[in-house]
C-alpha cells in the first residue's frame, strides 16, 4: 500500500505536466475554438495573392540591388536564430497537431465511427467538414510558418547564395497549398502536417548546428527522411483516393490534387538542391 502510494505520488508531477501541455496545445479556447474565416489574419484571397506576388517581386528587387556587392552582407546571428525559430516552431506544431488530433478523435468519434475508423478519419475528412477546431488551428500555424520561411530566401541572397527560381517557386506554391488546406478543409492534412514537421525538426537541427559552425553528419539522414516522407505520403494519397470513391467522399479533394501535383513537380527540385544544401548551409 505504501509502495503504491509512493509510485502514485512520483507519477503525479509528470501526469500534471502532461495534462497542462495537452490543455495549452489542444484545449485552450484559442486552439479549440479556432475558426478559419474572414476575421483571421491572412485568410483572404487578396492577402494570399499580394503576399506571393510581393515575395517574388521583392526577391528580384533585392537580387538586383545587391548585384554590385561582391561580398556577403554580414548578418551575425540572424541565420542561426532564424533556423532555431523554425526548429522550435516545428516541434511545437508536431506535438500540438498530435495532441489535437487525439482529442478531436475522442470527442467526435460518435459522429463517424459507424462509417470509418480513426485512421480513415485522419486520411479522409467527411464531406461538409468546416475549417474549425484544433487541427485547423495547427494547420493555420503551419501556414504562418510558411510565410515566415520567406525570410530564409532573403538570408540566402544577403549571403550571396542566390536561391534558384525553383526555390522561389516552391516557397510560393507551398504557401498557396497551405491556404487551400484551410479554405477547403482538405483531407490528409493531419498526416501531411505531422510528417512535414517531423522532417523539419531533423532538418532545422542540422541547419542550426551548421550555422553555429558545426558540421554534423545528418545530411544523409535528412535526405532519407525526405524520401521516406515522399513514399509515405504517396501511399497515403492512394489510400485517400480509394476512400474517396469507396466511402461517401472526402473533403477538399481539389486542394489535395493541387498539393499532389506540387509534390510530383518538386521531386526533381529536391534531388537537385539536396546536393547543394550541404555546401550552402555548412
Amino acid at each position: 500500500m505504501v509502495e503504491s502510494r509512493f509510485f502514485s505520488h512520483s507519477r503525479h508531477p509528470l501526469h500534471q505536466s502532461t495534462s497542462s501541455l495537452r490543455y495549452w496545445l489542444a484545449h485552450h479556447p484559442i486552439v479549440a475554438e479556432f475558426h478559419w474565416d474572414h476575421n483571421v489574419w491572412g485568410s483572404s484571397w487578396l492577402f494570399l495573392i499580394l503576399s506571393v506576388l510581393g515575395y517574388v517581386l521583392a526577391v528580384q528587387v533585392v537580387k538586383l540591388s545587391l548585384l554590385w556587392r561582391r561580398r556577403p552582407v554580414p548578418l551575425g546571428p540572424i541565420p542561426a536564430l532564424y533556423n532555431l525559430a523554425l526548429l522550435l516552431a516545428s516541434l511545437l506544431m508536431f506535438v500540438g497537431c498530435w495532441q489535437s488530433a487525439a482529442v478531436e478523435i475522442a470527442e467526435t468519434r460518435w459522429l463517424w465511427q459507424r462509417s470509418k475508423t480513426s485512421f480513415e478519419w485522419i486520411l479522409c475528412f467527411p464531406l461538409g467538414t468546416r475549417p474549425a477546431g484544433r487541427v485547423f488551428f495547427w494547420s493555420y500555424i503551419f501556414y504562418l510558418s510558411k510565410l515566415y520561411e520567406f525570410i530564409g530566401t532573403f538570408i540566402l541572397i544577403f549571403q550571396k547564395q542566390n536561391p534558384s527560381a525553383g526555390h522561389v517557386f516552391r516557397n510560393s506554391m507551398v504557401v498557396i497549398m497551405c491556404f487551400l488546406w484551410l479554405q477547403f478543409s482538405q483531407s490528409l492534412q493531419i498526416l501531411t502536417l505531422l510528417s512535414s514537421t517531423g522532417l523539419y525538426i531533423i532538418m532545422y537541427v542540422y541547419f542550426f548546428l551548421c550555422r553555429l559552425g558545426f558540421a554534423p553528419r545528418l545530411d544523409n539522414a535528412v535526405r532519407y527522411c525526405q524520401i521516406a516522407q515522399y513514399v509515405i505520403m504517396s501511399f497515403a494519397s492512394v489510400a485517400l483516393v480509394g476512400l474517396h470513391f469507396k466511402k461517401q467522399g472526402c473533403s477538399g479533394m481539389g486542394a489535395w490534387l493541387f498539393g499532389a501535383v506540387l509534390d510530383v513537380s518538386s521531386l526533381p527540385f529536391i534531388l537537385i538542391v539536396d546536393k547543394q544544401r550541404k555546401q550552402r548551409d555548412c
